[in-house]
């Protein structure tokens, strides 16, 4: 009876107060987990009924299991584990889930679906990297802490550990350091870039662009990242810092004219910051306030990033391989056991760099390896290196995105087996993890549920099985017609067969011509797949829209279909736009000129209805992340230009982050095509009118104090689907089976 006694005490504190004790080898944890919060904050009405428990294990694992009393046990090594283990018993037992593009967490099971048996899934690679520089600029440049908060907490539930965080924080540390070597307030904001712009001052391509930023700024961005950096350690993620390569402002040249600091010429059009030679005595001075001033305000870390000659740079007159061995030295003066991570992108790292580092002593991040790989084994690939990566430990990276486009892309055969096939390759035997380095998120959820469920598994992925399971989680309840519209878009939008990577860019994006072969610079808007499929995937989808009524994850993927589709029309009615009009018809002119600009209204009002395609919401975040009202608008400014001209002047950057996002397409887009299609009527007429100057509208609209709604569109996403599925759906199917 005492023992019974004992036992039922015991179980009755775990489940009431889940008080830290020992029960059964295991370590309960405390209440106060951050687990324990995420649980709260995902599943209000149910978060009591999960028991998290951490086990010490040298590797990361969950497992699940279920109590007597009817609760779920979710185990695990640390809080990452413990998460990934929370998301895997929503997905698989209770068919819901999470991501940027609606949740699935309403009205779970009643009571929750038992675990009949336990389970335990052991990570297949120690680490699930996690971002781009990019990244930071075009998705997360205004976020606050609620918005991070919220992000982390996906990331958790991914199983990510290894996230980069290199950016909020380099304000201050840059600023401390350079008050230290005597800059003036002056030199340091004149360095220092406007939000939005940060990612490419830390990879040395630019300094002082989009600023200045205020003191209050500065602090806001410390503090944030101090709590993120707090919340990620708390979950067991080993976040990777930035590191000191050599990167310095130009005028340092002035102070210290003696020293071997380097020009590095320009990176479209900007000057870059210049190069401090890591051989020179002045490099260990800088480096050593940097890391001291990075350690006071953001405590340890183990991985840090920074990439020298990044996109180009100039290393005449450096000895690389010695300059590594300093740059290493300088970070393990700091944490002995510090590693380099180093971005594999284009010829990024060269070989004289890697020979100066050992096994060991860096990570390379194969940054696009699903399409461009580097590593070695996939030698048809632009980017493909003969040596891979030697003897150095190298993570499998997908980059689904430039820029943060919003078209439907991916390549699901690569993501399903690609880093399988890697591992079991001689020059892929190093791989040591995998990932997604995106420069732009808030879409294509489907390809990082996929992504991050390899690093727990050993085998590759079986497609059409996957994806009835992510159809079932993603809509909560089995559907044929969902099932046959996610096998199209697999074989078709998500299966890209070219290098150039990122989304099928869209005419209704580009500056107005009668031949685009691609919106932005370095972009592609030829679509690869048969257009005819997108339109019977979207009729699959659609049938359901009944059976899905206000399931917020059916409802994004519905507008994003048929966004996808409207785009891809749209490119039909400019070819026969400008056919007509090279035959001289004023008749189809105007009807097909007419009908392409009446897609893009139509298409800007089904986006509004959708917060995640709205310029509104970008710009009421980057109004937000202001401190002082000329902050506010300047950082207005920023945002507009990131999505649109880039710069203030006109360069290849132009409509580099393109996006179909609603006002957008009514106050920017919609205008540039109305003026092309006047001056091209103005030709078949006889009133020859000048040719727009695309440039000057695009600017004048960046410094316009227009406002944008940030709340979307009352007449809800079905009944406008229902609407342009009665205009559309005939009119393009027989145009393109005609």
């Amino acid at each position: 009876e005492m023992q019974r006694s004992l036992v039922g005490s015991e179980m009755c504190i775990r489940d009431r107060f889940f008080t830290s004790i020992l029960f059964c080898g295991c370590s309960i944890s405390k209440p106060d987990h951050p687990v324990y919060g995420l649980a709260e904050r995902l599943l209000p009405a149910n978060n009591s009924s999960f028991v998290f428990e951490q086990l010490s294990s040298d590797s990361d694992f969950f497992e699940l299991e279920q109590t007597t009393e009817d609760k779920i046990i979710i185990r695990g090594n640390n809080g990452v584990s413990m998460a990934r283990g929370l998301n895997h018993y929503l997905r698989n037992y209770c068919h819901r889930s999470v991501s940027w593009c609606g949740n699935n967490l309403s009205d779970l099971p009643e009571p929750l679906p038992p675990v009949k048996e336990k389970i335990r899934i052991d990570a297949s690679f120690p680490y699930r990297y996690y971002l781009n520089y990019c990244t930071y600029s075009y998705s997360m440049a205004f976020w606050d802490w609620e918005r991070w908060e919220a992000e982390i907490d996906r990331m958790a539930l991914q199983g990510i550990n290894m996230p980069l965080m290199a950016v909020y924080g380099e304000y201050a540390v840059w600023q401390n350091t350079l008050r230290r070597l005597n800059f003036s307030e002056t030199d340091i904001a004149a360095f220092l870039p406007g939000a939005g712009y940060e990612a490419w001052w830390l990879m040395g391509n630019l300094e002082g662009f989009g600023g200045p930023v205020s003191p209050e700024f500065i602090a806001r961005q410390t503090d944030l990242q101090q709590k993120m950096l707090k919340r990620m350690r708390e979950l067991g993620m080993k976040p990777v810092f930035q590191g000191f390569y050599g990167m310095v402002p130009n005028v340092l040249k002035k102070k210290y004219p003696d020293a071997r600091i380097k020009e590095q010429g320009t990176w479209q059009a900007y000057q870059r910051p210049a190069f401090l030679d890591p051989t020179d005595p002045l490099f260990d001075r800088v480096a050593a306030i940097y890391y001291e001033e990075q350690k006071k305000l953001f405590g340890d870390a183990e991985f840090f990033g920074g990439d020298p000659f990044h996109e180009g740079g100039t290393s005449e007159g450096i000895h690389v391989k010695l300059a590594a061995q300093k740059i290493l030295q300088a970070m393990r003066k700091v944490n002995p056991k510090a590693v380099w991570v180093l971005q594999g992108w284009q010829h990024n790292p060269v070989k004289d760099l890697m020979d100066g580092l050992n096994p060991g002593e860096t990570i390379i991040l194969d940054l696009m390896a699903c399409e461009r790989p580097q590593w070695g084994g996939v030698t048809t690939s632009m980017f493909h290196k003969p040596e891979g990566h030697q003897d150095h430990r190298w993570i499998w990276c997908a980059l689904p995105n430039f820029g943060g486009k919003t078209g439907l892309h991916g390549k699901m055969s690569s993501y399903a087996s690609g880093a399988v096939f890697a591992k079991e390759h001689p020059m892929g035997r190093n791989i040591c993890g995998i990932g997604t380095a995106p420069e732009g998120i808030g879409t294509v959820p489907v390809v990082y549920d996929m992504v991050y469920d390899m690093a727990w598994r050993t085998d590759s992925i079986q497609i059409p099985q996957w994806l009835t399971n992510y159809t079932y989680y993603r809509y909560g309840m089995e559907d044929t017609n969902c099932d046959k519209a996610w096998k199209i878009l697999s074989e078709t939008v998500y299966e890209c067969h070219n290098e150039l990577g990122g989304p099928v860019e869209s005419y209704i994006c580009a500056r107005p011509a009668d031949t685009i072969d691609h919106v932005s610079t370095w972009g592609n808007a030829r679509i690869f797949y048969e257009p005819v499929k997108m339109v019977e995937a979207w009729e699959f989808l659609y049938q359901s829209r009944n059976r899905f009524n206000h399931c917020d994850t059916y409802e994004y993927d519905l507008v994003d279909v048929t966004r996808q589709v409207l785009s891809d029309y749209a490119k039909y009615l400019h070819k026969e736009m400008v056919e007509a009009f090279h035959q001289k018809n004023k008749n189809g002119f105007m009807k097909y000129s007419t009908e392409f600009l009446d897609v893009i209204k139509d298409e800007d009002r089904l986006l509004s209805t959708r917060k995640e395609f709205m310029l509104g919401t970008w710009l009421t975040e980057a109004e937000n992340a202001g401190c002082t009202p000329e902050e506010k608008r300047r950082f207005v400014t920023n945002a507009k230009r990131l999505v649109t001209t880039w710069t203030d002047r006109d360069s290849d950057l132009h409509d580099y982050a393109n996006k179909e996002w609603s006002g957008l397409l009514s106050d920017f887009y919609l205008p540039r095509w109305e003026a092309y299609v006047t001056y091209k009527a103005s030709l078949l007429y006889g009133k020859k009118l000048p040719y727009p100057d695309f440039a000057e509208m695009e600017e004048k609209w960046v410094l316009a104090n227009s406002t944008y709604l940030s709340k979307v569109n009352p007449e809800g996403t079905i009944p406008v689907v229902e609407e342009l599925h009665k205009r559309y759906y005939k009119k393009i199917e027989q145009a393109y089976l005609k």
